[in-house]
Parts: C-alpha cells; structure tokens; sequence
C-alpha cells in the first residue's frame, strides 16, 4: 500500500504557453542530453516507456519529453499510459519476462518489488548518478544500496489554509506547534465552518497519510506505535475534536475530506502538492509546513517518491540507450515544467528552487524535503502499522480513550 498517494483530482495550472514552450524545447538541449546523438550510437534502438499517471497535463507532457530526448538520441520510442491496477500490470510483465525497457515506478511498493526480483537494470552501472539530488530523494530510488530508478517527482504534505477565513479571524501568524494549531483552529471555527479538516475513516490509506507528518512532527518514530510521539499525535486530533474544531465526522473522511475545505466548510486542511495546481478554489489559499509537536521538536513529513527503472534486458547497447533517455528526461527544464503544470515536487533541488520562485506557495513543500522521512525504509511492516494508527485514532477519539491506552491497545493487536 502506498501511504502518500491517493488525489482526489489533479487541474493544470493556467501556465502561460510561452513558459511552457521554452522548457519543453530546452528539455533535451546539449545541456540536458548525457550525450549527442552522434556520439551514443542509439540510432535503431526501439524502446518502449510505461507510466500509470493518466491525468493531463502530465501524460502528454511526458509522452513529449521522452519523444524529443528520443529524437535527439536516435532512438524510437513508444510511452503508453497504464490504468487500472498498474502494480499488478508491472509484476505480470515481470514475470513473464515482458517489462518495457523504461517504466515509472513508486519508490514505496513498486521499486522494491521489481528490485527484490532482479529485473530491474543497475543504473549506476549504466552511468547514472544521484548528483544534484538531496540525500533523502537520492535513497528513494535504491534498494539495498543499488539505484534502480532515477527519482524525477516526489510528493509530501502540508497545511493549506483559507486566506479569507484567516483574515476574518484577525491571524496574523501562521501556527508553528500544536499548541498554536489547536488555537488557530479554534479561532477559525464558526457556524459555517471547522477550524481543520482532516480524514479519520479506515481502510483507504488515508488517515495513516495525514496522521504521519504529525507523529513525525512530534518527534515520534513510526516503527514504534507507543512512541510519546505518537501519542501528541493523537492527542491533537481528540483536542481538536473535544474543541469543535474538527467534526467528530471526520471518522467517515477519507481522500474526500479535502472537499470539505476546497467547499469553504473548514478553513484548514493537509494535502500534497496536487492542490498547487487546483485553479477550480473560489478563494485565495496559503500553504505552511507541518507543525512541530512542540518548540523542541522539528517538523517532518513522509516522502514518497516517483523515479524511472530500466529493464533488464540482456542487451548492453538497449540498456544504455534507456538509461540515456531516462537521463534526458529527467533533466531541470522537464522536472519544473512538470511541476508546475501537474502539482508535484521536482526531484532536481535546483528545479525545486525554480518551481519555489514559480508558485511561491510550493515552499512548504519544498522545505521538508531534504529531511524527510522514507516510509519505505520499514518495508511491510508499514502495512500493519498504518492500521494500528487508525485504530488507535479511532478508538481515542471516538470513545474516550486515552492516547497511551489506545496505542497500546492498537500495538496488541
């Protein structure tokens, strides 16, 4: 299960067409190129690229990108688009010895499936490299210490706010711990709408996505479910209930609960960067980082990761030509245009500091990002723990319990 994933819907930025036109005709520039056409000796190699992201702008965006790196590096390329159950489609193609020779990968659940079952090409042998990405982002695409995708996209969270509803409220500073979320929240909460919203319901991914930037925020460490951290965590959620800040309904949330305040029904919620790109909100929004749990503590969010895998193919000269493409691809230009047109955090620092300067509310995201935490790194396990959490949530926040006894009670099982 990927814990960061799921978006309700995804709306192109209005992004002038000029900018857009420029990125895309420098994307494979000599810059951008590992190498000239004349020199890689790709001429007739035919690839094939899958990807599973089927919403536009970015489908098309990427069947440009890798149709201009191909022309330039003499190479045929076909990038098909996969819905419906891409992870099942990806294994099948493994184990039938039919995977494309480029494929987009989740460095959560997808990565390390195909890595753990050697189909899945050593691209430092095929002379990529990490430079230019930071420590957190460059270990999403390995596995066992061996880089096996190219990171070109991540995603995290943070608190996006209505400006209106702030402004109403006289707030003036955004809130840095939970104790000045909790009266934010409050103060914003009237007839009309809840000071936050945020999902509680079990079984969609949701409620554990949301729930970990706060116990990472609190210090918290998501392989041990008793951690004090943990339990500031959800003693959040029961204070903002307990406050009338959060409706108890939020146990009936899931993915959807971003409606509430995209509806104007709460003035603050958690999403990912997808929202960057919402041109569809009636009123002016803000973004801000993740609370810390306290002053001592440092805010920290999750980071799942989108990066590109070569096939192992038994043929040197198709391995490299797809690493070549791979690398094209994932140059600046095509990281930040896809950025900004489709709502996500370039891999690249420099295209993160670009896309920042593009659409400044994109900081908050950038920000956590060179510490963030990689929930891949607990394997499995997270699968069960996720449903500890909610089990946990559930439990303090519906019925009374305390945030120690809940936890402890979610760990038994």
């Amino acid at each position: 299960m990927s814990i960061l994933r799921a978006r309700t819907s995804r709306v192109a930025l209005s992004a002038s067409a000029g900018l857009a036109t420029v990125i895309l005709l420098a994307a494979c520039s000599p810059a951008a190129e590992p190498e000239s056409s004349g020199d890689a000796g790709f001429e007739g190699v035919e690839l094939t690229v899958w990807n599973n992201i089927d919403f536009d702008p970015y489908q098309t965006l990427q069947k440009e990108y890798f149709e201009a790196c191909a022309a330039d590096l003499g190479i045929k390329v076909e990038v098909e688009t996969l819905s419906g159950d891409y992870t099942t489609s990806l294994l099948q193609a493994a184990s039938s010895k039919s995977l494309p020779d480029i494929a987009l990968l989740s460095t959560d659940t997808q990565l390390p499936q195909l890595a753990e079952q050697g189909v899945l090409a050593d691209l430092g042998e095929l002379g990529l490299d990490t430079e230019g990405l930071a420590d957190s982002v460059a270990d999403l695409g390995q596995y066992d210490g061996t880089l096996y995708a190219l990171p070109v996209q991540v995603e995290d969270y943070s608190v996006f706010y209505n400006k209106e509803i702030f402004d109403a409220a006289g707030i003036t500073e955004l809130p840095t711990t939970f104790d000045e979320l909790v009266e934010v929240a409050k103060a914003t909460t009237t007839a009309d709408h809840y000071g936050i919203a945020l999902p509680g319901i079990a079984g969609d991914g949701s409620t554990s996505s949301y729930f970990l930037p706060f116990l990472l925020s609190a210090g918290g460490d998501p392989a041990e479910v008793t951690s004090d951290g943990a339990a500031a965590a959800i003693d959040l959620y029961k204070t903002l209930v307990a406050d009338g800040s959060l409706s108890k309904e939020f146990v009936n949330w899931g993915w959807d609960g971003i409606d509430q305040w995209t509806s104007g029904k709460a003035a603050i919620t958690v999403s990912g960067p997808w929202n960057l790109v919402d041109t569809s909100l009636g009123f002016e929004y803000g973004t801000f980082p993740i609370p810390a749990g306290s002053s001592a503590d440092e805010s920290s969010v999750g980071l799942l990761g989108y990066g590109y895998g070569v096939a192992v193919q038994g043929d040197e000269k198709r391995e490299k030509a797809a690493a070549a493409l791979v690398e094209c691809r994932a140059s600046e230009e095509n990281q930040i245009d896809t950025a900004v047109q489709g709502g996500y955090v370039p891999a690249l620092t420099s295209a993160q500091d670009a896309f920042v300067a593009e659409v400044p509310a994109a900081e908050a995201f950038v920000t956590p990002v060179e510490n963030a935490f990689n929930p891949a790194s607990l394997g499995t396990e997270w699968n069960a723990l996720q449903q500890k959490y909610v089990d946990a949530l559930q439990n303090a926040t519906v019925n009374g319990v305390s945030a120690e006894e809940a936890l402890s009670k979610a760990d038994q099982g």
